[in-house]
């Protein structure tokens, strides 16, 4: 995210709002869209991607050592490939509390609420939006900038709630792994 400047405050002391604060705006909105659409608790790696935009799926192919020069299809294919075949390698570059984080959503069965997550590990507020060009450095963040969490809305027990959830194809790997 963009750090306010003189312009900025200048702005604001005259009630205009400024460029960084509307930017934050936005795309704190565009977030809250992403976040809002709805997630099966048993996704796939597949599913969860191809709701994401594409410069979250650039970010995760960046993230992943994936060209971003082809196809979203092709891109799609390269990340679940090296998920599910190199996820040892993906979970060995990851910082020791992503890994407690994911260890936590695992044991809870593949996903938990959001607000339970976050509450031990700290939200994603100060992650910026364009994952390619500036990655998450938030514990969940990093952890959905690897593909390895999705987050979406969830109906359970007839309400509906924000939750993170561990793509089923990797979550008994997972489980091994993170024993």
């Amino acid at each position: 995210m963009r750090e306010y400047d003189e312009t900025d405050r200048i702005l604001e002391a005259m009630g205009i709002p400024s460029p960084s604060r509307m930017m934050n705006y936005i795309t704190d909105s565009w977030r809250k869209e992403q976040e809002s659409k709805p997630i099966n608790l048993n996704t796939t790696i597949s599913a969860g991607l191809n709701k994401y935009r594409m410069h979250w799926i650039d970010g995760v192919a960046k993230a992943l050592g994936i060209s971003t020069k082809e196809r979203k299809k092709e891109k799609i294919e390269k990340i679940i490939s090296k998920l599910t075949t190199q996820l040892d390698d993906v979970i060995e570059k990851l910082p020791p509390e992503s890994r407690e984080a994911l260890k936590m959503v695992i044991k809870a069965g593949g996903w938990v609420r959001y607000n339970q997550l976050s509450k031990k590990f700290g939200g994603e507020e100060e992650d910026s939006y364009f994952w390619e060009s500036e990655p998450p450095a938030s514990t969940i963040g990093s952890l959905r900038l690897h593909a390895l969490l999705f987050v979406g809305k969830a109906g359970i027990g007839g309400r509906m709630y924000k939750v993170a959830v561990v793509p089923k194809d990797i979550r008994e790997q997972l489980e091994e792994m993170l024993r």
